[in-house]
Protein backbone atom coordinates (compact mmCIF):
# COMPACT_ATOMS: atom_id res chain seq x y z
CA UNK A 1 0.00 0.00 0.00
CA UNK A 2 1.21 3.09 -0.99
CA UNK A 3 0.49 6.02 1.30
CA UNK A 4 0.78 9.95 -0.03
CA UNK A 5 -0.37 13.06 1.94
CA UNK A 6 -2.15 15.61 -0.11
CA UNK A 7 -3.31 19.09 1.20
CA UNK A 8 -6.81 19.64 1.46
CA UNK A 9 -7.54 22.32 -0.67
CA UNK A 10 -10.25 23.32 1.61
CA UNK A 11 -8.40 23.68 4.66
CA UNK A 12 -7.61 26.68 6.48
CA UNK A 13 -4.33 28.20 5.76
CA UNK A 14 -2.22 29.05 8.17
CA UNK A 15 0.44 31.98 8.38
CA UNK A 16 3.40 31.08 8.16
CA UNK A 17 6.75 32.80 10.12
CA UNK A 18 8.21 34.86 7.54
CA UNK A 19 11.86 32.82 7.18
CA UNK A 20 15.03 33.29 5.33
CA UNK A 21 14.15 32.99 1.88
CA UNK A 22 15.73 29.85 -0.50
CA UNK A 23 16.33 30.02 -3.80
CA UNK A 24 14.40 27.06 -5.35
CA UNK A 25 16.82 25.02 -7.55
CA UNK A 26 15.42 24.27 -11.31
CA UNK A 27 14.25 20.64 -11.07
CA UNK A 28 16.00 19.06 -14.27
CA UNK A 29 16.01 15.11 -15.97
CA UNK A 30 17.17 12.36 -13.39
CA UNK A 31 19.91 10.37 -14.17
CA UNK A 32 20.15 6.84 -11.87
CA UNK A 33 23.20 5.24 -11.53
CA UNK A 34 22.80 1.85 -9.65
CA UNK A 35 25.54 -0.62 -8.78
CA UNK A 36 24.59 -3.84 -9.14
CA UNK A 37 28.15 -5.57 -8.80
CA UNK A 38 28.61 -8.81 -6.64
CA UNK A 39 29.60 -6.98 -3.24
CA UNK A 40 26.09 -5.53 -3.75
CA UNK A 41 24.61 -8.66 -3.44
CA UNK A 42 21.47 -9.58 -1.22
CA UNK A 43 19.73 -6.79 0.87
CA UNK A 44 21.79 -3.70 -0.62
CA UNK A 45 21.16 -4.51 -4.21
CA UNK A 46 17.31 -5.06 -2.91
CA UNK A 47 17.25 -1.79 -1.45
CA UNK A 48 19.19 -0.30 -4.36
CA UNK A 49 16.48 -1.27 -6.43
CA UNK A 50 13.82 0.19 -4.20
CA UNK A 51 15.59 3.62 -4.45
CA UNK A 52 15.46 3.48 -8.15
CA UNK A 53 11.45 2.54 -7.99
CA UNK A 54 10.84 5.64 -5.96
CA UNK A 55 13.11 7.68 -8.18
CA UNK A 56 10.69 6.74 -10.57
CA UNK A 57 8.14 7.37 -8.72
CA UNK A 58 8.94 10.69 -8.21
CA UNK A 59 9.98 11.44 -11.85
CA UNK A 60 6.49 11.42 -13.16
CA UNK A 61 5.04 12.84 -10.53
CA UNK A 62 7.27 16.00 -11.20
CA UNK A 63 7.31 15.04 -14.91
CA UNK A 64 10.78 14.54 -15.42
CA UNK A 65 12.82 12.05 -17.39
CA UNK A 66 14.85 9.45 -16.25
CA UNK A 67 17.37 7.29 -17.29
CA UNK A 68 18.55 4.59 -15.67
CA UNK A 69 22.42 3.15 -16.18
CA UNK A 70 23.17 0.00 -13.54
CA UNK A 71 26.56 -1.10 -13.82
CA UNK A 72 29.06 -3.93 -12.20
CA UNK A 73 32.50 -4.50 -13.53
CA UNK A 74 34.13 -3.35 -16.95
CA UNK A 75 32.19 -3.70 -19.47
CA UNK A 76 28.61 -4.24 -17.61
CA UNK A 77 26.14 -1.61 -18.01
CA UNK A 78 22.52 -1.59 -18.34
CA UNK A 79 20.69 1.29 -19.37
CA UNK A 80 17.20 1.92 -19.74
CA UNK A 81 14.88 5.40 -20.05
CA UNK A 82 12.44 4.89 -17.34
CA UNK A 83 8.89 5.80 -17.47
CA UNK A 84 5.45 4.83 -16.99
CA UNK A 85 4.27 3.19 -20.14
CA UNK A 86 4.69 -0.30 -21.48
CA UNK A 87 7.87 0.03 -22.71
CA UNK A 88 9.47 1.65 -19.53
CA UNK A 89 7.67 -0.38 -17.20
CA UNK A 90 9.31 -3.71 -18.84
CA UNK A 91 12.95 -2.13 -18.92
CA UNK A 92 12.12 -1.64 -14.83
CA UNK A 93 11.40 -5.42 -14.69
CA UNK A 94 14.16 -6.71 -16.67
CA UNK A 95 16.40 -4.30 -14.43
CA UNK A 96 14.93 -5.83 -11.34
CA UNK A 97 15.49 -9.01 -12.50
CA UNK A 98 19.41 -8.52 -13.61
CA UNK A 99 22.31 -8.04 -12.16
CA UNK A 100 26.18 -8.51 -12.44
CA UNK A 101 28.27 -10.72 -10.37
CA UNK A 102 32.13 -8.84 -11.12
CA UNK A 103 33.79 -5.89 -9.30
CA UNK A 104 32.64 -2.35 -9.50
CA UNK A 105 32.90 -0.28 -12.45
CA UNK A 106 31.63 3.26 -12.47
CA UNK A 107 34.26 4.87 -15.16
CA UNK A 108 32.30 3.75 -17.51
CA UNK A 109 28.60 4.87 -16.29
CA UNK A 110 30.19 8.19 -15.28
CA UNK A 111 31.40 9.20 -18.84
CA UNK A 112 28.03 8.47 -20.34
CA UNK A 113 26.47 10.05 -17.24
CA UNK A 114 28.82 13.63 -18.86
CA UNK A 115 28.23 12.53 -22.35
CA UNK A 116 24.08 12.86 -21.67
CA UNK A 117 24.70 15.93 -19.86
CA UNK A 118 26.47 17.66 -22.89
CA UNK A 119 23.26 17.01 -25.11
CA UNK A 120 20.40 19.36 -24.63
CA UNK A 121 18.04 16.83 -22.76
CA UNK A 122 19.71 15.90 -20.08
CA UNK A 123 21.67 19.46 -19.10
CA UNK A 124 20.49 20.48 -15.49
CA UNK A 125 20.36 16.76 -14.78
CA UNK A 126 20.36 15.47 -11.23
CA UNK A 127 22.73 11.98 -11.18
CA UNK A 128 21.87 9.92 -7.92
CA UNK A 129 24.53 7.18 -7.33
CA UNK A 130 23.50 4.04 -5.32
CA UNK A 131 26.11 2.22 -4.30
CA UNK A 132 28.46 0.92 -1.02
CA UNK A 133 30.65 2.87 -2.80
CA UNK A 134 33.38 0.11 -3.11
CA UNK A 135 34.82 2.07 -6.53
CA UNK A 136 37.23 4.88 -7.66
CA UNK A 137 37.44 7.14 -10.58
CA UNK A 138 40.56 8.35 -12.66
CA UNK A 139 41.74 11.77 -11.91
CA UNK A 140 40.62 12.78 -15.71
CA UNK A 141 37.09 11.54 -15.17
CA UNK A 142 36.77 13.56 -11.32
CA UNK A 143 37.90 16.65 -14.01
CA UNK A 144 35.22 15.95 -16.12
CA UNK A 145 32.44 15.43 -13.82
CA UNK A 146 33.53 18.57 -11.81
CA UNK A 147 33.65 20.57 -15.43
CA UNK A 148 29.86 19.50 -16.04
CA UNK A 149 28.76 20.40 -12.69
CA UNK A 150 30.15 23.58 -13.32
CA UNK A 151 29.41 24.62 -16.91
CA UNK A 152 26.40 22.62 -17.59
CA UNK A 153 24.60 22.23 -14.10
CA UNK A 154 25.04 18.82 -13.27
CA UNK A 155 24.38 17.85 -9.62
CA UNK A 156 25.29 14.96 -7.82
CA UNK A 157 23.54 13.11 -4.78
CA UNK A 158 24.56 9.96 -3.56
CA UNK A 159 23.24 7.01 -1.69
CA UNK A 160 26.05 5.00 0.44
CA UNK A 161 24.22 1.60 1.00
CA UNK A 162 26.99 0.11 3.78
CA UNK A 163 28.20 1.87 7.11
CA UNK A 164 31.74 2.08 4.95
CA UNK A 165 33.77 6.18 4.59
CA UNK A 166 34.39 5.48 0.83
CA UNK A 167 36.78 7.79 -1.18
CA UNK A 168 34.56 6.76 -4.83
CA UNK A 169 31.54 8.48 -3.13
CA UNK A 170 33.13 11.61 -1.48
CA UNK A 171 35.29 12.16 -4.27
CA UNK A 172 31.90 12.06 -6.80
CA UNK A 173 29.13 13.42 -4.43
CA UNK A 174 28.08 16.89 -3.65
CA UNK A 175 26.03 14.89 -1.04
CA UNK A 176 25.84 11.54 0.61
CA UNK A 177 23.36 9.85 2.22
CA UNK A 178 24.18 7.03 4.49
CA UNK A 179 21.71 4.17 4.51
CA UNK A 180 23.08 1.66 7.30
CA UNK A 181 20.35 0.87 9.56
CA UNK A 182 18.92 -1.67 7.42
CA UNK A 183 21.57 -4.16 8.88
Amino acid sequence: VLLEAVPDPKARQRPQAAGPSLQAMERGPMLVCVDTSGSMRGAPENIAKAVVLEVLRVAQREQRACRLIAFGGPGEIIEAELELGRDGLRQLLDFIGSSFDGGTDLQAPLERVVELVHGERWQSADLLIVSDGEFGCTTAMLQRLDQAKAQLGLRVQGVLLGDRETIGLLETCDQIHRQTDWR
